[in-house]
């Protein structure tokens, strides 16, 4: 098990790897399973209180093959730890698997788990002065910032994933969905975080690019949002008017169109920059 005098570099490492793939397969790579039950247990007696030592026996049982692994990175989230609740996001996002090309669940419960988990981890780093990792020193690492600036990307991605989809079932199944213009809303104010985050000199050579990027991508999420919610209020509107199938309507497939088009534009705008 890693003490925390040994801890520093294999953060260091977590935290490069993490925010470069995004996957949990890397991390694994990096992590001590050696560990055996007996020894786990022992070393979270010593400091029942500390939640650093519940995410280090979860990742290192999970990445060791168990999946029950899962349940202690929850309690160490539960507990406020940042990096924990931002790797439970990348767990639920990847339908709880290691995959880290996905970018939207199919599952709906983990779609719903990944945005918990997100969420959470930007409140708490909202809510917490200090970055929390006891006495590391991270002024050479991206630290702070860039995890809050990947972690509202992913949400703003993933509310506008889970809208696109809202809007499948919904002309599928020839129903309203009026509670999408909540998850535009979320999407608009995780955007909105992203564009407040401030760039920092610890990204070295990237640090221009990075906020360029941040900029360009987050402003056209919040466009995107701010235009779907005014148009999905209308196509609401239409889709209680319209006598036939939602999917035979053209008032509604007019309203439908315009979305797409908005969204054809915010893509645009967000590939004409590097990825973050």
């Amino acid at each position: 098990m890693l003490r925390r005098g040994l801890f520093i570099n294999f953060l260091a490492l977590f935290l490069v790897s993490a925010f470069s793939t995004d996957g949990l397969a890397y991390i694994c790579d990096n992590v001590d399973t050696s560990s055996s039950e007996d020894e786990s247990r022992a070393y979270i007696a010593e400091n029942p209180n500390d939640p650093f030592r519940y995410y280090m026996v979860g990742l290192s049982s999970y990445c060791g093959g168990n999946a029950k692994g899962i349940s202690y990175i929850e309690r160490a989230s539960d507990m406020e730890l940042v990096v924990a609740s931002y790797v439970l996001g990348i767990y639920y996002r990847t339908d709880k698997g290691s995959n880290p090309d996905q970018r939207m669940p199919k599952v709906q419960g983990n779609y719903d788990a990944a945005i918990f988990y997100y969420e959470r981890t930007a409140e708490n780093i909202d809510s917490t002065d200090n970055y929390p990792y006891y006495d590391v020193d991270i002024s050479g690492i991206e630290g702070k910032q860039y995890i809050s600036i990947r972690t509202d990307l992913r949400l703003s991605y993933l509310y506008y994933k889970g809208y696109v989809r809202a809007i499948q079932d919904m002309i599928k199944n020839d129903e309203i969905y009026t509670d999408t213009i909540k998850v535009l809303e979320n999407m608009r104010n995780s955007s909105e975080r992203c564009l407040n985050r401030p760039s920092l000199s610890a990204w070295g050579n990237r640090q221009s690019e990075i906020a360029h990027s941040k900029q360009v991508v987050c402003q056209a999420r919040r466009d995107f949002a701010n235009t779907a919610i005014s148009l999905e209020a209308q196509r609401i509107e239409v889709a209680k008017q319209c006598k036939v199938l939602l999917k035979e309507c053209n008032e509604h497939k007019d309203i439908v169109n315009q979305l797409v088009q908005a969204s054809e534009e915010m893509g645009s705008r967000i590939r004409s920059v590097p990825k973050i």
